[in-house]
């Protein structure tokens, strides 16, 4: 196991592109760390420059407290796992996971143990003589896994790993991939675009946009306390809902609907004129009329039956918002529709900054 510290990290190509701006992070001894944004956010491209793959335009990056920006991909002792599974398809699965130590020269009762004990982990035992062609995506992916493991280095490094396997194998995989980091406990820093991978298998998670970190916390820090739209509106699934307003006279206006600021903000006369976005959550709505809650007027545009729930599609003025609510309560299409936010599940953010407001009661 190996703790990580990334001093303000910036990578800045030839061409003037700058994809990561001042990446700080503290990574401890066996965490499970992971980097979450949409395509081009420059997740990939910070866990490069961990590897070695991308040099450090400038910033400092420390592995156990020693400058590793010079360090080789094979002095900086990581292990790398990437988004197509690159497995030698003439080699058996044995083969295959005990290729890097084959390479090194590693005597062949030590790597016969070795790939034993990590088949073992992975559940590959049976499957050791096989080609890789007569394995399924996500059997396939637990071999170039394995392939990683059996080196026992300081850091795993994977990219987007289960992003070529269907829904049923991604939920598999993740779990798969939970129990081999509790087993063998090694520090590891996973890419995904998906939310709900990072949500299910982090103990913290990096929130990246444009280069930039947005926000850095655990999986119910980032869900309960965002610190932005960014972060509020990327976590959660279906994500949150924002309304789009400017508070006059101390209330939100939005469409039909005016809210009375009062009950959450310290400051309401401070925001006079200002656009707020409040922001819910699309199960935290309740049908009807409750105390102590907003009250929303909308027109129910579309109705997705899940089975245990039902997410209605609903515009109020020129906001559109997700709820989800029980099924047996679906309305019907094209009809209107009341519901309640409780005031403690509402979020106020800062329409021109995008920031949370903290000043709320």
């Amino acid at each position: 196991m190996a703790y990580l510290s990334l001093k303000n990290i910036n990578k800045i190509y030839p061409n003037g592109y700058h994809a990561v701006h001042n990446f700080c992070l503290e990574i401890e001894k066996g965490e499970f760390i992971v980097f979450v944004g949409p395509s081009g956010c420059g997740k990939s491209t910070t866990l490069r420059m961990i590897a070695g793959l991308e040099e450090i335009s400038n910033g400092e990056f420390l592995i156990n407290g020693k400058r590793a920006n010079e360090m080789s991909p094979r002095e900086r002792e990581v292990a790398m796992v990437f988004q197509s599974y690159a497995l030698y398809p003439q080699m058996t699965v044995y083969d295959n996971i005990a290729f890097g130590l084959t390479l090194q020269g590693v005597d062949e009762s030590v790597i016969e143990e070795r790939v034993q004990n990590t088949a073992r982990i992975l559940g590959l035992s049976d499957y050791l003589d096989r080609l890789p062609r007569a394995l399924s995506g996500g059997q396939r992916q637990r071999v170039a896994i394995g392939r990683a493991i059996i080196r026992k280095v300081g850091v795993f490094l994977m990219d987007e790993p289960l992003s070529n396997l269907d829904a049923k194998q991604r939920v598999t995989m993740r779990y798969e991939i939970a129990q081999i980091h509790q087993e063998t406990g090694a520090t590891t820093i996973y890419v995904t675009h998906d939310q709900t991978e990072a949500m299910t298998l982090a103990d913290r998670i990096v929130v990246m946009k444009d280069g930039y970190v947005q926000q850095i916390g655990t999986p119910r820090e980032l869900y309960f306390d965002p610190q932005n739209v960014f972060v509020a509106g990327f976590i959660g699934e279906p994500p949150m809902n924002f309304l789009r307003g400017t508070v006059r006279e101390g209330s939100l206006f939005f469409g039909e609907n005016r809210l009375d600021l009062s009950h959450k903000l310290r400051d309401v006369s401070s925001y006079e004129g200002r656009e707020i976005v409040l922001g819910f959550r699309p199960e935290c709505i309740r049908l009807g009329l409750c105390r102590d809650a907003y009250q929303v007027t909308g027109h129910v545009e579309l109705t997705e039956m899940l089975g245990d729930n039902t997410n209605v599609y609903v515009f109020s003025g020129n906001n559109q918002a997700i709820l989800k609510i029980d099924s047996h309560d679906t309305p019907d299409t094209d009809s209107d529709i009341e519901f309640s936010i409780p005031l403690d599940s509402v979020y106020l953010f800062d329409g021109k900054t995008e920031k949370v407001i903290k000043d709320v009661v």
